[in-house]
């Protein structure tokens, strides 16, 4: 039996320029895209849920923070997709004090070797700098 991690999306820096309205809009897409095979659950995250040391508001959803429960054997498929659909970022893994930022796929692949010891994970989708190469 795989054991199954609690994953947390920030999308709040991924510079996707949308207001409130298009921004929940397009969060339920993900959501929705999330439970096509991706996840076994995915909801909108509720402050409530957010790990300690995450940005949240004071109560109801927040705004581009998705929750899916990801089973550890397609957590790198939910990241791959992750950045297929949010062209232009790069994604900051973060657990705890933690924070692995990865620019390669062998990079990711042995960074998520780690996942099996913790229950939670938040990644957040920054927009990169398309200066640098």
């Amino acid at each position: 039996m795989s054991k199954n991690l609690d994953l947390f999306i920030d999308l709040n820096e991924a510079g996707l320029d949308l207001e409130p309205e298009e921004l929940e809009a397009y969060s339920q897409r993900l959501v929705l895209d999330l439970k096509d095979g991706l996840a076994e659950d995915a909801v909108l995250a509720r402050s409530a849920d957010i790990p300690e040391g995450s940005k949240a508001g004071e109560g109801g959803f927040d705004l581009g923070i998705l929750k899916a429960e990801v089973n550890l054997k397609n957590i790198l498929a939910v990241l791959q997709w992750l950045r297929e659909r949010i062209a232009g970022a790069s994604l900051e893994l973060e657990y705890g004090d933690v924070k692995l930022k990865y620019r390669t796929e062998k990079e990711l692949e042995q960074q998520l070797q780690a996942l099996e010891k913790i229950s939670h994970l938040t990644v957040r989708v920054v927009k990169s700098d398309t200066s640098k190469d």
